[in-house]
């Protein structure tokens, strides 16, 4: 009987300890956010907004939190970050008025798309706001 009772304790024990970690699993998980469109002012009039003033604040915003390019087209550059085991692709769309940030693709930031809603780890957020702020930093210059 005794054997029972330890066999059953051991159970419960591992289930809490499963249950536990699913949680915390659960906790490195969060609402994808998904930036709008940002627009974008010349910060001197003498020198008006371009399609290339606008991509050279991405390129600039980008190496600052070492972003780097995987691809570079007219329009659309697409910048991949590592970080440990975590990697994440975005492209960035851009033209003389401003630029919009999207998620391309992820690895190990625990990306799901549950009921139309999109999920992925807590540092993508934090590192796409990081970006977004630096771009807008890098034009207002």
């Amino acid at each position: 009987m005794i054997n029972k009772h330890r066999m059953n304790a051991g159970a419960l024990a591992l289930a809490l300890a499963l249950s536990l970690s699913g949680a915390n699993a659960l906790a490195r998980q969060a609402p994808m956010v998904e930036p709008g469109r940002e627009l974008l002012v010349s910060a001197s009039a003498s020198a008006p907004q371009t399609p290339e003033r606008v991509r050279h604040a991405i390129l600039e915003g980008a190496s600052k939190y070492g972003w780097r390019v995987s691809e570079d087209k007219p329009g659309r550059i697409a910048l991949a970050y590592d970080k440990g085991s975590h990697h994440v692709v975005i492209d960035v769309e851009y033209d003389a008025e401003g630029f919009q940030i999207k998620y391309r693709e992820s690895a190990d930031l625990n990306y799901e798309l549950e009921d139309g809603k999109r999920y992925i780890h807590p540092n993508y957020n934090r590192w796409i706001a990081n970006l977004g702020a630096a771009i807008r930093q890098s034009n207002a210059r």
